[in-house]
């Protein structure tokens, strides 16, 4: 009953801070209720700790620089404000992690999460994801500020700042960054709160890697199944076709949107550190 209630408490501090500082539209705070009911109610705080890392962290940087966002982008305003779409494509594979987490493995007789096989394999699918997410996040809110054009992941020729696919040192550095910070705050949490492991270094890098594979699979996706538009009269890259505008395809085919894209690629760096897992300690 107390991590009920914390989670109650803890959720509903999320909707009224996301709505102050208009992080999230309302439905978009509602499912970020419902994610934190899920995850707060973990037994584990290390499942907090991670969500409320890459929440404060991705909201802060999406509001860094805004007006030169705006110069960039044509539906910076629309993006800036997450709606639930968005939020369970951040948080979709999270859930489900620390669900089955506590299902399988928070009444079991083990005092350490590494003395599970289970239990490490579903952490890791948990800190790859929103490692993953961090690092698309931090790389996408960063990388469109980088001085130089980035450069196309399939062709490695220049395009247009805010091009789907579009890579740069900055947005690297930063896809880096944000999955480091997630994996740092979940071996510190770990280290306090299960000594019998030890500092998980391994965790760390386990972020690290989430961070820019998952940035570099969003891109691969980006660059190829998400059409990119560039608006020649405005120059600047478009949502959609505007009748009259002079507007050219810049990379990819219409077949998945930009919440598809991260929502696989989210899942796919899930599915990868899950298996990580499995195979680096099948004696755990």
């Amino acid at each position: 009953m107390p991590h009920f209630l914390f989670a109650i408490v803890l959720s509903s501090l999320i909707v009224v801070y996301s709505r102050r500082k208009k992080s999230l539209t309302w439905d978009g705070a509602s499912a970020a209720y419902l994610l934190g009911m899920v995850t707060f109610s973990s037994s584990l705080s290390v499942f907090t700790v991670v969500l409320l890392t890459f929440f404060l962290t991705s909201s802060k940087l999406t509001k860094f620089k805004a007006d030169r966002k705006r110069v960039l982008e044509a539906e910076y305003e629309a993006s800036s404000e997450r709606n639930w779409v968005q939020v369970l494509c951040n948080g979709l594979a999270g859930g489900i992690a620390v669900t089955l987490f506590q299902i399988m493995c928070e009444q079991s007789q083990y005092t350490c999460f590494s003395q599970a096989r289970w239990g490490t394999v579903l952490l890791w699918a948990y800190i790859g994801h929103y490692g993953c997410c961090a690092g698309d996040t931090w790389a996408s809110e960063l990388g469109i500020l980088n001085k130089e054009l980035p450069i196309l992941v399939t062709t490695l020729r220049k395009v247009p700042a805010g091009t789907n696919g579009g890579v740069s040192g900055l947005g690297l550095a930063a896809s880096f960054a944000g999955g480091t910070v997630v994996g740092l705050s979940a071996a510190i949490t770990l280290f306090f709160e299960q000594a019998c492991h030890g500092f998980a270094w391994e965790i760390v890098l386990l972020g690290s890697l989430a961070g820019v594979g998952g940035s570099m699979i969003d891109s691969f996706l980006g660059a190829t199944v998400q059409e990119s538009l560039y608006s020649e009269d405005r120059k600047i890259i478009v949502p959609k076709r505007v009748p009259g505008e002079n507007i050219k395809v810049i990379c990819g085919s219409a077949i998945l949107d930009n919440h598809q894209v991260n929502f696989l690629a989210s899942f796919i760096t899930t599915a990868i550190c899950a298996l990580a897992a499995y195979f680096l300690y099948p004696t755990a």
